[in-house]
């Protein structure tokens, strides 16, 4: 047996023949037993050890990430909470509250105005821009100095001006519910119409006019892609907190990144055609693209911002009126108390608005 002329160590050709083949056992055998060891220290010798939870979530993130990927952890950390307590440890470095008391701890006021630092979640809500926004900027300072820039648009005055054209879409949307989803059709996919509905009242909202999906019946293909662009999100977030985490995203980001990068270019698209046409209506964008203008803002921080407004404000709107819609249809008797108060609280279709609301 020879010796490697570097530092004077063996290299593989000089190990015995035989030895070769020992080597994926032996590395098979280190990886069991680093994960073993990690186990063992996150149930028993981990800070958070005292903390409740399921054992899988306890000991390894594979229980958090089964839940994100399935759509179902917050169901599941309800679950969690109704089993173990207030306090549920959810990953092995994290834990979930339900109470009164932290939530005023961690959202309520604190000493000197201080306010909350968002999570390394928003980190990955952000990908896809080369600049943070309102909703992935985790400095305080920063998200206050950002949030001023979009106030004016969503003030009561502001939003009073635009419900016209929400009535107006959702007058379209009542009128498209009662031709294609009478009792002699198959039925609608109320989740589909959802989305399609505050997707167009976005679209008049944000980027003065509509996406029309309402009136051609079926989604834009950016709503879509919107959703597929979300799922790469919760991707993004599991794969960050894995000690390989680098090494798999080099190896996914190809397929990971197709729809993300589609998404940031199309809404950089939309908001040149946006910043193009001066002779809309006042919207969303106005503010931010006389701050553009005036070069208070970046333009590449108004795309971003952009996306943000289409994202929090269609899909989680969507999420509301398609689960409002599935639980009313499931408990008839809140579904006859609510039609019964807003019948005898109106007399007329034409006189629910925001101000009578």
């Amino acid at each position: 047996m020879t010796m490697s002329p570097i530092s004077g160590l063996l290299s593989v050709h000089d190990l015995p023949p035989n030895s070769i083949y020992v080597l994926p056992f032996v590395i098979s055998a280190a990886a069991f037993c680093y994960f073993i060891s990690v186990i063992v220290f996150n149930l028993w010798f981990h800070p958070l050890a005292r903390f409740p939870g399921p054992l899988l979530a306890r000991s390894t993130l594979l229980w958090r990430m089964r839940k994100t990927l399935e759509g179902r952890i917050h169901r599941s950390i309800e679950a969690g909470h109704q089993k173990y307590g207030p306090v549920l440890r959810v990953a092995p470095n994290e834990l979930s509250f339900a109470s009164v008391s932290s939530w005023k701890s961690i959202y309520g006021h604190r000493p000197g105005g201080m306010m909350p630092t968002k999570s390394e979640f928003y980190d990955m809500y952000g990908s896809g821009f080369n600049s943070l926004c309102i909703g992935s900027e985790r400095d305080p300072e920063k998200h206050r100095q950002m949030k001023s820039f979009l106030s004016a648009a969503f003030s009561t005055k502001a939003l009073l001006e635009q419900e016209p054209l929400v009535s107006q879409t959702v007058d379209a949307f009542i009128a498209r519910l009662g031709n294609d989803g009478g009792s002699e059709t198959k039925g609608l996919d109320m989740t589909k119409w959802t989305e399609m509905v505050a997707f167009d009242i976005l679209g008049e909202m944000a980027f003065g006019q509509s996406f029309e999906c309402i009136v051609r019946g079926e989604p834009h293909y950016w709503q879509e892609m919107i959703l597929k662009h979300l799922y790469f999100v919760t991707v993004a977030d599991n794969l960050r907190r894995l000690p390989f985490a680098l090494t798999l995203a080099r190896f996914l980001a190809p397929i990971l990144t197709a729809v993300r990068n589609k998404h940031s270019q199309f809404t950089r698209d939309k908001v040149a055609e946006r910043m193009a046409n001066t002779n809309l209506r006042k919207d969303f964008m106005s503010n931010l693209i006389s701050k553009v203008e005036s070069g208070e803002v970046d333009r590449e921080e108004m795309t971003a911002h952009a996306s943000t407004l289409i994202i929090a404000g269609g899909e989680t709107v969507a999420t509301f009126l398609a689960a409002t819609v599935y639980y009313l249809l499931k408990t008839p008797e809140v579904y006859k108390a609510m039609r019964e108060e807003i019948r005898n609280r109106f007399p007329t279709y034409e006189s629910i608005n925001a101000t009578s609301a």
